[in-house]
């Protein structure tokens, strides 16, 4: 039986040994056909005193499979082409303190992500009301009340954008076989 922060370590696992398994360097197919080389790097992992610390600090909740993520490691950069670099970065505590510096005017939202112009959003005050799909997404120039809901938790989320390697899955339904090559 999985356990709320378990799928957290088996993809970022699995990932870290793929990338040991060829030096540091993993071809990745994108979009229509493009494939690149890319890389990832990992920062040291957040102590449990560093989670508690933010948490007292900002009076924000972070759900136990987010403090996964932390333990193992407080933010990365993933599949960051070699050739032309990256815009996926999942931020560390301290960049979430700079990022939302009014976090007492949030209600609960904060960004904990940047892919390519949208924002990952954890909202912790849907995940003190117990609701399990806590995560929403937003354009990074948009408000937290514009945030659309992912119906999933953070450990989905990562599980799934690492298997999409990187893609913007959560825009995946917005391309139909009838806007497709007009939206591309």
């Amino acid at each position: 039986m999985l356990t709320e922060g378990s799928i957290v370590q088996k993809t970022l696992n699995a990932l870290k040994t793929r990338l040991e398994q060829n030096d540091n360097v993993i071809d990745v197919q994108s979009e229509q056909g493009h494939v690149y080389k890319a890389t990832c790097t990992f920062n040291h992992p957040a102590s449990d005193e560093e989670i508690n610390d933010f948490e007292n600090k900002t009076g924000l909740i972070l759900p136990p499979d987010y403090k996964a993520f932390l333990r193992i490691t407080n933010g990365c950069r993933l599949f960051n082409d070699i050739e032309h670099g990256g815009e996926i970065e999942l931020y560390s505590l301290e960049q979430i303190l700079e990022l939302n510096e009014h976090y007492d005017e949030l209600d609960g939202c904060y960004d904990i992500a940047y892919i390519y112009q949208d924002n990952i959003v954890i909202n912790s005050k849907l995940y003190s009301e117990n609701q399990k799909n806590y995560l929403l997404w937003k354009d990074h120039t948009e408000q937290f009340t514009e945030a659309e809901p992912l119906q999933m938790n953070f450990e989905l989320w990562l599980d799934r954008f690492v298997m999409s390697q990187g893609e913007k899955f959560w825009s995946w339904f917005i391309h139909t076989a009838e806007n497709y090559y007009r939206l591309s």
